[in-house]
């Protein structure tokens, strides 16, 4: 056997370094004499994308791909194993396949001219009566006729074969679609539990920005682990994220007005990062309409803040005008006289019937009749 192969899975967007490293390795070696290399692709398929607690949020294309290098012969002796130490980073090993767990412990020494410790690259050799023995970069062209600069571009494919991933924590590869579900559910879960947030407000995150987090990661693990709190307390949103596609899907606008894009995007079931943004732009956006088209009669069930309780007159006992703030900043009402009352900053899940609408500093107000309530989750 005079070759041998590696196949291991790869993204697609990591293919390019890859065909660089087999073309240099490849003109390496036959400018040398040896055997060229070869590189053969599997077909793409779609693999799950993760967030860092492991869910998945999106895909991107992979394949199998396998790379099929020259043997390195020397009278009886092959190449397996190039051992390289740092004096600060250590030593590491990076053996073929079938020698991975015999050479692990191999510490770097030239069996030539007897170099050994400090910073050292040495390559181990197998003979085919199951001897070993290992020559450092300088011996290895007069001892065996391998020329250095063939073994360290040979050495450095075959290590990034073997150690390539293609799933990298907190990577976003070029070509990542995300779950347009999981976006529109993570956005309604943020809106109904702390309230939308937009650039310039109080929240030093945006929605988008948070939702990004939670879909693509960073560094702010700990704000993720937060936000996925929220998340948790959020309860079923499922309803209103998929009230919010269908609607986003109505949008009849131009390709490039607003509600175009959005139903542009809407109708596919994943999305380029890019896209997050204007996806959750959605969220609010929606519940202010689905206000707006409340009716008389109707029944709603609303996820609010008490933003202020007030006295009102009555001739039959204490009665008090409660006013009501969602995620999305849309105003309610609700004249009651049911004790306990509600407290302001109180958060709510307030089931009622329209009774009219009205305006409070310019925004509509929606006031709400036979209410019940319920503690909502703790944010």
């Amino acid at each position: 056997m005079t070759r041998f192969s590696l196949t291991f899975p790869l993204r697609s967007d990591q293919l390019p370094e890859l065909r660089r490293a087999v073309d240099q390795a490849d003109r390496q070696a036959r400018v040398h004499g040896f055997e060229g290399l070869q590189l053969r692709r599997g077909p793409v398929e779609l693999m799950a994308w993760p967030d860092f607690n492991g869910v998945p949020v999106g895909t991107v294309p992979r394949e199998d791909v396998t790379v099929t290098l020259p043997l390195l012969l020397f009278q009886g002796w092959v190449v397996v194993a190039e051992i390289d130490h740092d004096p600060e980073a250590g030593t590491t090993v990076t053996a073929l396949p079938p020698y991975a767990d015999e050479l692990a412990g191999e510490t770097p020494h030239c069996d030539a001219c007897g170099e050994a410790g400090g910073a050292l690259t040495s390559y181990v050799l197998r003979h085919d009566d199951g001897q070993t023995m290992q020559l450092g970069t300088s011996c290895t062209e007069p001892y065996a006729g391998f020329p250095a600069a063939v073994l360290t571009t040979m050495w450095k494919l075959i290590r990034w074969c073997l150690t390539v991933e293609p799933y990298e924590v907190d990577t976003v590869p070029p070509d990542l679609r995300i779950h347009v579900d999981l976006a529109l559910e993570h956005a309604a879960a943020l809106t109904t539990v702390v309230g939308y947030a937009k650039r310039g407000g109080k929240s030093p995150m945006t929605t988008a920005e948070q939702v990004r987090l939670l879909l693509l990661g960073g560094a702010d693990r700990d704000v993720a682990q937060i936000l996925h709190h929220h998340l948790r307390a959020a309860g079923d949103v499922v309803p209103l994220a998929g009230a919010v596609r269908a609607w986003c899907r109505e949008g009849d606008g131009g390709a490039e007005d607003y509600r175009g894009k959005l139903a542009r995007v809407a109708e596919q079931d994943t999305v380029a990062p890019r896209d997050i943004a204007l996806l959750v732009s959605a969220v609010p956006i929606y519940m202010r309409e689905a206000q707006r088209r409340l009716r008389k009669g109707d029944r709603t069930s609303v996820t609010v803040t008490v933003s202020a309780v007030s006295p009102l007159p009555s001739k039959w006992g204490p009665r008090r005008l409660i006013n009501l703030t969602d995620g999305a900043g849309c105003l309610y009402a609700w004249e009651s006289m049911t004790q306990p009352f509600p407290q302001a900053g109180q958060r709510l899940q307030v089931t009622g019937t329209v009774t009219r609408h009205a305006t409070r500093d310019g925004m509509a107000e929606t006031y709400l009749s036979r209410c019940t309530i319920a503690p909502a989750a703790a944010s």
